[in-house]
């Protein structure tokens, strides 16, 4: 995007070849992966009805240099459900699906400190490469006993983990740490633990050195005049909460620049 190559057209056809912007655009990829600990209750907890995200806690917020993660609660759709849902094979997967009514769940929304990166293909497409770091496993680890634990001493009769293994523990039955150990077993890296990204942040950082930035503090791109950023995307790294604020706050910023100079 900083420059345009149009060469001679064949007919009415003309072709553009974007250089883009340089420099660190597309690297410092932050996600805040997060997966969660599901709890099955006696009672009826409908977890698809009343405040999507009530209750949260920052305990283990600060685990090692501001690094560490959240646990939150969050609404339950069906089909979020049925997709956080390890298989074994049908009549488990029916067995836990038909449970609904009676799950809850503590989320782990972890702070990762060890970034990715995206690119862009030879075709122009996004190509993204990111993965949890064994530094992040570990809190990520940490994260999977704590809501298991939160689980426990609410009650739950079974608890099970986001792994692509069937893991359930029974409080009533068996430790936490011993079911654990079981969860260590299937791991925490890719194809076993499943992750879900809501927050993207640090592709675009911001700050005033051009060689380790992409935009001024301003949010206008060292390579592009005019061109403003203001979103997620502005973070030198990832947040240690959830961003809707801070992504609103930049905003605003960004326009208060942007309006000086019309």
């Amino acid at each position: 995007m900083r420059r345009a190559t149009i060469p001679p057209g064949r007919g009415s056809a003309t072709r553009v070849r974007w250089r883009g912007l340089g420099g660190r655009v597309g690297h410092g990829l932050r996600l805040h992966p997060a997966t969660a600990v599901w709890g099955t209750f006696d009672e009826e907890v409908r977890p698809w009805t009343g405040t999507i995200q009530a209750r949260y806690s920052d305990e283990f917020a600060d685990l090692d240099d501001g690094y560490g993660f959240m646990l939150e609660t969050t609404g339950v759709h069906p089909a979020f459900f049925a997709l956080a849902t390890p298989w074994r094979d049908a009549a488990q997967f029916d067995s836990v699906m038909r449970e609904l009514p009676h799950v809850s769940l503590v989320g782990v929304l972890l702070r990762d400190r060890d970034g990715g990166r995206v690119t862009v293909s030879r075709a122009g497409r996004p190509r993204i490469a990111y993965a949890v770091s064994p530094y992040d496993q570990r809190h990520v680890r940490r994260g999977v006993e704590a809501g298991a634990r939160v689980l426990a001493a609410a009650g739950a009769r079974r608890i099970w983990s986001m792994q692509t293994r069937y893991v359930p523990l029974e409080p009533a039955n068996e430790a936490v740490e011993r079911w654990m150990s079981r969860v260590d077993a299937v791991g925490y890296g890719p194809n076993r633990t499943l992750y879900a990204t809501f927050h993207q942040m640090g592709t675009c950082r911001m700050g005033a050195d051009r060689r380790s930035a992409v935009t001024k503090p301003t949010g206008e791109t060292y390579a592009v005049r005019g061109l403003y950023v203001a979103d997620a995307s502005l973070f030198p790294a990832s947040s240690r909460v959830n961003p809707m604020i801070t992504v609103a706050a930049l905003g605003h910023h960004v326009a208060q620049a942007m309006k000086e100079r019309l």
